[in-house]
């Protein structure tokens, strides 16, 4: 992995905080009617208690400061500073970043997953000790992508989803179900090495293996199959090669996702290493709920050129 970015510090930082609480205020009054969030409030509590330091000398050196000798309360400022580092670390990136970019200020959060959400939550957000369910099927998706699929569905409004790793079939419907709900006439796309005895009017099931990628999906389907595309690879084999397959048929703005990419580290940098610029993270999705708090961390892609912040 190439050496750690920086996180924001100093003058950097405080530039950061004040263009962020004027898009928070705009947001605030624009789209939630002057309410404010949980994170809105926590961010107006920390800055307003930030400022009254010394403006010449960095929030760092002031808290770490008043925090040796001050109150239980002026320790916990230490907490909030280093979240609000955090945040705006990534915020002040833009949405949309480069993979590398991704990897190098990982360094700076839980090393497996590369979130800073502890590893107990990320293990029993599928629910434990039961899985949560779609049309009585166990559905094997996180509580946070539970909320970030939807969310993706309702902007992309891909025409074609495909979905390397049907399961028992519950997510295919419950793509096409949230495709149905935005009012999209698309159609999915599930290939598992069994085929599942699942059925949707919405889905087609496929039957393929992983390690002949080019036989997963029809070349005449992926030729005539309508975009913007929404590909999702969770079948844990051979992910390179079928990535690879797919990147000949995507377009400008399709998204791929790869899901439990904690394991498949090597098979992305592999795969974005021999696309350089090809692919982008959106850190509107993978960072939602916090970076990367989704089973796909920094590998929900959008097919580049994609300009728009």
């Amino acid at each position: 992995m190439a050496q750690a970015a920086d996180l924001i510090s100093g003058e950097a930082l405080k530039a950061a905080a004040f263009r962020f609480v004027d898009e928070m205020r705009a947001k605030v009054s624009t789209e939630q009617s002057g309410l404010l969030s949980i994170f809105d409030s926590w961010f107006t509590r920390v800055i307003s208690r930030l400022i009254q330091f010394d403006r010449a000398r960095s929030w760092e050196d002031s808290v770490h400061e008043n925090a040796t000798r001050g109150s239980a309360q002026d320790q916990g400022l230490q907490w909030d500073l280093h979240r609000l580092r955090l945040f705006l670390d990534r915020w002040q990136q833009g949405r949309y970043v480069e993979f590398g970019q991704r990897e190098r200020s990982a360094a700076h959060y839980q090393a497996r997953f590369g979130t800073e959400f502890g590893v107990d939550v990320l293990l029993t957000c599928q629910g434990a000790p039961s899985l949560m369910r779609w049309r009585g099927t166990p559905l094997m998706k996180n509580v946070f992508d539970f909320a970030i699929y939807p969310a993706l569905i309702a902007e992309l409004r891909p025409l074609t989803v495909f979905e390397v790793g049907s399961g028992l079939g519950a997510s295919a419907a419950w793509f096409a179900d949230h495709m149905a709900l935005c009012g999209i006439e698309g159609r999915v796309h599930s290939v598992d090495l069994v085929k599942p005895a699942a059925a949707h009017p919405g889905v087609d099931f496929h039957q393929g293996d992983c390690s002949d990628p080019a036989r997963l999906f029809a070349c005449e389907l992926l030729r005539s199959a309508p975009h913007p595309w929404l590909v999702v690879e969770d079948a844990h084999h051979n992910v390179a090669a079928v990535l690879e397959q797919f990147h000949a048929f995507l377009c400008p703005g399709d998204y791929l996702v790869v899901e439990d990419s904690d394991v498949k580290r090597d098979a992305l940098r592999t795969f974005v290493g021999a696309h350089p610029g090809d692919y982008l993270v959106d850190t509107r999705f993978t960072d939602y709920f916090g970076r990367n708090a989704t089973c796909a961390a920094d590998s929900i892609f959008v097919r580049a050129p994609q300009v728009r912040q």
